[in-house]
């Protein structure tokens, strides 16, 4: 489903991972000190994004230093479902407009992850929190309502009072593991994209453990359109749902289908563990990239992670692999294009490119080959991390400024227009954003102010 599909349904689209980058992330810590945090939320698209309900025990993490009025929260985009907390529904705020509450503690959150039209909010306590969209039950609340205006927290009980380490969003479900690496899923299950069979379980509305093979560890999760992937401590990939793989599939791999709770599975898992290591997995609308580790050359260089490979729809070019001059640091997948963030820096991109979304200067139908991306960074800035939108993406530099591309029609860029942008467009923000991201057709950022 592309940028046309997402104005006929009225709602964003949400890429899997990119967000769905999932896993501990230490570019993505919670961020203190002594200044006061605004949180600006740039919402685009129709995504649902609302406030949070403090939890009753809120008082365990709450700092004499913090006050609502110092943390004031600014919103724009769609309100279509009432998403941006302003206490009434809109088609568009393109500006930035403050809400009046917010119910989390922004030095406390540690991750946010976007889907086709929710959000859920991970905090360092290892809470989780939702709004937005709920029509199959992707905020995990147990509840019937289409959507929720404000963030609730998701009742710890719900995870057997274990902390959450890691939450994913996709278009209509969400996940996330415990730290005893316990897997949890919710939402629809249309696809047996939960693994579980469909019958009696087209969807579920609370966090529900999903137990693996021979009980395998989780330990990180993406979602696509139609499919779930589960990376395990053992270096095995489980996807559930549908999820196309080419052929022939890459040779590095070994791929066999399987049955999990009477649910068609997919096992992955490389073919000489001597030479390769899966390390992480970030999911596309219907393809997935695999960050993999060079174990055969350990002992004379402590390894590498220059090798991608790729499964899925190859559309526009987005599923071809490739091994790079240095060293992946960080890869963001969107519906149709990826990124790749190299140790020296350098920030390639390919895939469908006519909204711009690979923020290379130019808009074409696609570019089956990695293009620099057409940015100039100040003096002793360098790229902190990238977010990948269905059709757009965000750059937090160093620096805690902020960058946007792509599509933007409405203003998922969150600089005051609607054009779609091919070049990286620095977004003026009242302060250094501590942590920045993407959903599904918006984007958001923790500014540190000196507000008092």
């Amino acid at each position: 489903m592309n940028s046309e599909s997402c104005r006929k349904h009225g709602r964003p689209i949400h890429e899997g991972d990119a967000r769905t980058n999932c896993g501990p992330d230490p570019q993505e810590q919670s961020v203190g000190g002594a200044h006061a945090l605004d949180v600006l939320l740039l919402l685009v698209g129709l995504s649902c994004l609302q406030c949070i309900k403090l939890p009753s025990d809120w008082s365990n993490w709450w700092s004499p230093q913090l006050t609502w009025r110092s943390m004031p929260g600014y919103v724009c985009g769609a309100n279509s479902h009432g998403q941006l907390a302003l206490g009434f529904e809109s088609e568009l705020c393109m500006t930035p407009q403050r809400v009046g509450k917010l119910s989390f503690v922004p030095q406390l959150v540690r991750r946010i992850r976007g889907g086709g039209g929710h959000v859920l909010i991970l905090d360092n306590n290892g809470r989780v929190h939702a709004c937005g969209w709920n029509n199959r039950g992707q905020l995990g609340l147990d509840s019937t309502e289409e959507c929720h205006s404000e963030f609730t927290m998701i009742p710890t009980e719900y995870f057997e009072e274990v902390p959450v380490e890691t939450i994913s969003c996709g278009w209509d479900i969400s996940g996330a593991i415990t730290l005893t690496k316990r897997l949890y899923v919710w939402g629809s299950n249309a696809f047996q994209q939960l693994g579980i069979c469909q019958r009696g379980f087209m969807a579920v509305r609370r966090p529900m453990p999903v137990r693996l093979p021979r009980d395998e560890l989780a330990q990180r999760i993406s979602f696509g359109l139609r499919h779930c992937a589960v990376l395990t401590e053992d270096n095995k990939i489980y996807v559930f749902g549908r999820l196309r793989i080419m052929d022939p599939p890459p040779i590095e791999l070994d791929i066999t289908a399987t049955c999990l709770h009477r649910c068609n599975t997919m096992k992955i898992q490389v073919h000489n563990p001597n030479e390769m290591r899966i390390l992480s997995l970030s999911s596309g609308q219907h393809h997935m990239l695999l960050k993999c580790l060079d174990t055969s050359t350990t002992a004379a260089n402590g390894g590498g992670t220059r090798r991608i490979l790729c499964l899925g729809d190859n559309k526009f070019g987005q599923s071809n692999a490739f091994v790079f001059e240095h060293d992946v640091r960080q890869l963001a997948v969107g519906w149709t294009h990826n990124v790749a963030v190299l140790r020296n820096d350098t920030i390639l991109s390919w895939g469908r490119n006519c909204y711009g979304q690979l923020g290379t200067g130019s808009f074409t139908e696609q570019q089956a080959i990695p293009q620099p991306l057409h940015l100039q960074l100040d003096d002793g800035e360098t790229p902190a991390r990238i977010h990948m939108g269905a059709e757009h993406g965000l750059m937090r530099t160093t620096g805690g400024q902020i960058y946007t591309w792509g599509w933007n029609e409405h203003g998922n860029c969150g600089n005051n227009d609607t054009e779609n942008l091919c070049n990286p467009t620095l977004i003026k923000l009242p302060g250094v954003v501590k942590l920045a991201g993407t959903g599904a057709g918006f984007c958001y950022a923790i500014v540190e102010s000196d507000e008092k």
